[in-house]
């Protein structure tokens, strides 16, 4: 899904260079009222400031490409971006909002259309077939069209299904995603992207199998008290993208994280030393541990509660550095005492394990990388736990991401989780970067 959702946002940030403009916040209430309220994950982004960001030029009715799409379009030696952005250039879809939402098995994009013709013609090029009539609705391959209206079904191989299409058009504000509050709030975008999900119907959504929908359940509903939802926005910048996640309750509020929260010390880390292609840490305190080892008990948890023991001895940041080959080494703060039982079970996992003062040192291979302890310990400070990544990125666009770091904070008693994606050139927003990578 994850992937899914990078491609459909960098395809939209590149949209319709000649759209008319309108107002955005009539836009999206009208898209949210034809999103079902069963929808288990709704994300809006707004094309306008996309559009912008990345360096195009909006005056009035006109959206002209900056300099820097323009190269791209010029010099792609990718023949399908090279196609798909000069397609792109004029396809008759407003560029004011669009949104992405996960109904049952599907995922579809819908947005709004400036010019049908144009839109009609762009889609027929890119799938090679013709738009027919379908009730009420025109499709093309996994493209409908309904009024001024589009939907994508993204998961979908060729086919989209028209009657679903109607069911969408047809919503009452009370039978559509605008029912529910938290989601309704996505009508005032204040980041580029916003998005809302269910948590259980997300875990369905992705095909897991009962055992493992049935225990990231349970480890959800041991780390916070009343757990529904989620809440998340991301910012494309310049030199940089920047996201956050908040779990929510039943009521909307920020779900109370169940531990005792504590902060890491970067100094820690910064003992650690050294390079690594990523470092990790997590700060612990007697009380966490404790807890800890009341939420697994009875449960179910019985590994869980067996590792609680294990580590009772732990006091402070836990750091670890690790390369791309699996290689680590690392640092636990303990208590001083009672550590016998983690020694032995850490060398049971292959680590060579020195205890200096309160730290336990382990090791296991030669952790190599170009990432310093004091860089990402500038990351991770303050955080509860988090990892800095900047080795192999085989996922991502390498010749425009050179770190990502993922913490989780302690936020308003809740655990708000934020992601940093670096650009490796900071003069220039990280969203043209990944389409120029690309």
């Amino acid at each position: 899904m994850k992937n899914k959702f990078l491609y459909c946002i960098v395809s939209l940030a590149m949209v319709m260079m000649a759209a008319c403009s309108s107002d955005r916040t009539a836009d999206i209430k009208g898209i949210l009222r034809t999103i079902p309220s069963d929808a288990s994950a709704v994300m809006v982004i707004d094309l306008k400031s996309v559009l912008e960001k990345a360096g195009c030029e909006v005056d009035g009715t006109t959206v002209k490409p900056g300099k820097g799409i323009a190269k791209v379009m010029e010099s792609s030696a990718n023949s399908n971006i090279k196609e798909f952005l000069s397609n792109a250039k004029d396809g008759g879809m407003d560029p004011s909002a669009a949104a992405l939402f996960i109904e049952g098995y599907n995922t579809y994009l819908t947005g709004i259309i400036s010019d049908t013709n144009k839109f009609k013609a762009s889609v027929e090029k890119e799938f090679g077939g013709k738009f027919e009539k379908e009730g009420d609705a025109e499709i093309c391959g996994n493209m409908a069209v309904s009024g001024d209206r589009f939907w994508w079904c993204v998961n979908s191989n060729n086919s989209i299904n028209a009657n679903e299409i109607k069911h969408f058009v047809s919503l009452s504000e009370k039978q559509s995603i605008l029912s529910n509050e938290i989601a309704a709030k996505l009508e005032d975008l204040e980041h580029d992207i916003e998005g809302w999900g269910d948590i259980k119907g997300c875990l369905n959504s992705l095909g897991l199998d009962f055992t493992s929908r049935a225990s990231a359940t349970m480890a959800i509903e041991a780390m916070f008290v009343d757990a529904v939802e989620f809440a998340w926005n991301i910012d494309f910048l310049k030199g940089k993208l920047e996201a956050e996640v908040m779990v929510l309750n039943s009521k909307g509020g920020i779900a109370k994280f169940n531990f005792p929260a504590a902060k890491i010390d970067a100094a820690v880390i910064n003992k650690l030393g050294g390079t690594a292609a990523g470092f990790g840490a997590l700060a612990v305190n007697p009380d966490m541990v404790k807890k800890l080892k009341e939420e697994t008990g009875g449960k179910g948890f019985s590994m869980i509660g067996m590792l609680a023991g294990m580590v009772s001895c732990v006091d402070g940041t836990c750091a670890v550095a690790l390369s791309d080959d699996g290689n680590m080494r690392g640092l636990i703060s303990t208590t001083g005492h009672g550590t016998s039982d983690l020694v032995e079970a850490l060398g049971q996992f292959g680590f060579e394990v020195n205890k200096e003062d309160k730290f336990l040192r382990i090791n296991k291979g030669d952790a190599v990388g170009h990432l310093p302890a004091s860089e990402a310990a500038e990351e991770l400070k303050g955080s509860l736990a988090g990892f800095v990544y900047s080795g192999n990125m085989n996922m991502l666009p390498s010749g425009a991401v050179s770190l990502v770091a993922i913490t989780f904070k302690p936020e308003k008693g809740g655990l708000e989780m934020n992601i940093k994606v670096k650009g490796k050139d900071q003069k220039k927003n990280i969203l043209l970067s990944i389409i120029e990578a690309s």
